[in-house]
């Protein structure tokens, strides 16, 4: 009982400053009041006392109870005049706090409280499309201070952050820290530099992800702290390059990686149950079992690309392969082979 007093006295004031604490007490307050009226009044017992209160207060009149005195005929008065107004402001302050906390969120003046989240610091050509990829795998935030950047991610139907990613203040307002992940994705590579220092001071273990914008700052990127720094120009430059002759290889990547055609590629991480743990690359034949082409296996944050066959493949190994949809769902089967 002493700790339940202490907690009281020690947030009650806070709790009575918010707006909705005000409308509870005030609202079980005229409740409270025609309860206990009408059963010292009317002399009814509580249970019906507090169904006649509402009744009252709601004017519905089903004319199963009425006073029966002087004295409960005025208290009813009184009841009507403070609970009809009690409950009008209520519903008004309600739907009030309702529709600031809706213009905050699309003004993008909220502090982000929840965590897994994908935070993506600016916007470039490339945003757009990887707001498509994550889809509804996990809630994405924007965080900039462009009221053009802002129209885009709601367009998207993504959040937004008013904020400047180069500043540690709005990055808490992101709340980076509880992130899955952290896409920045700036205009200019100096930029892109800062964001992640702000970053790291907050975090050191969120992954983050950078896009560069040119060639030569890909290693400075990565010393300010990116997890994974990719360089869309030099990829498409090249990808022009192979093209002026076959142009297989571009027709490769956009058919697989862009436009996913029949087969994409993908990642499986293989689980402690799987068929394929424990096994080499030679006796686990993924691709008889499964139809997966195996491309490469990731270990550790290492990639190894057409992994030597008798390679072990081992719990919570990442297999990189190119199949159809239907052919992934039989990798990540524990037994895909129907044997079990």
């Amino acid at each position: 009982m002493f700790v339940l007093f202490e907690l009281l006295r020690e947030h009650f004031p806070k709790l009575v400053k918010k707006p909705i604490t005000r409308i509870l007490i005030l609202v079980l307050a005229v409740v409270a009041y025609g309860t206990i009226g009408f059963h010292l009044i009317e002399g009814q017992p509580w249970i019906v006392s507090f169904y006649w209160t509402f009744i009252t207060i709601g004017t519905v009149g089903y004319g199963d109870y009425s006073p029966v005195t002087s004295l409960g005929m005025y208290f009813t008065i009184t009841l009507l005049v403070l609970g009809i107004g009690t409950f009008a402001v209520a519903i008004e302050s309600i739907v009030e706090l309702i529709v600031s906390k809706e213009q905050m969120k699309l003004m993008g003046l909220i502090n982000v409280k929840k965590s897994r989240h994908v935070v993506i610091c600016g916007w470039t050509e490339s945003t757009a499309e990887c707001i498509k990829e994550i889809g509804r795998g996990s809630e994405v935030f924007i965080l900039d201070e462009n009221e053009a950047v802002r129209k885009l991610a709601l367009k998207n139907g993504v959040n937004f952050v008013h904020g400047d990613p180069t500043r540690i203040k709005d990055l808490e307002k992101a709340n980076v820290r509880g992130a899955k992940a952290v896409i920045v994705d700036m205009e200019s590579d100096s930029h892109t530099i800062h964001c992640i220092l702000g970053i790291r001071k907050l975090d050191q273990e969120v992954r983050v992800i950078a896009e560069a914008q040119r060639y030569e700052n890909i290693e400075q990127i990565k010393l300010a702290g990116a997890t994974q720094v990719i360089s869309p120009f030099v990829i498409s430059g090249r990808l022009m390059h192979k093209s002026i002759d076959d142009g297989y290889e571009a027709m490769f990547v956009q058919d697989v990686l862009a436009e996913k055609k029949e087969r994409e590629l993908k990642e499986v991480k293989i689980g402690s149950e799987s068929y394929f743990a424990g096994k080499s690359i030679v006796d686990a034949d993924i691709h008889e079992n499964t139809g997966v082409v195996l491309v490469g296996i990731g270990k550790n944050g290492d990639l190894t690309i057409d992994p030597p066959r008798n390679m072990t493949i081992e719990s919570g190994d990442i297999i990189l392969g190119i199949g159809k949809p239907e052919e992934f769902e039989r990798l990540e089967r524990d037994d895909p082979t129907g044997q079990a």
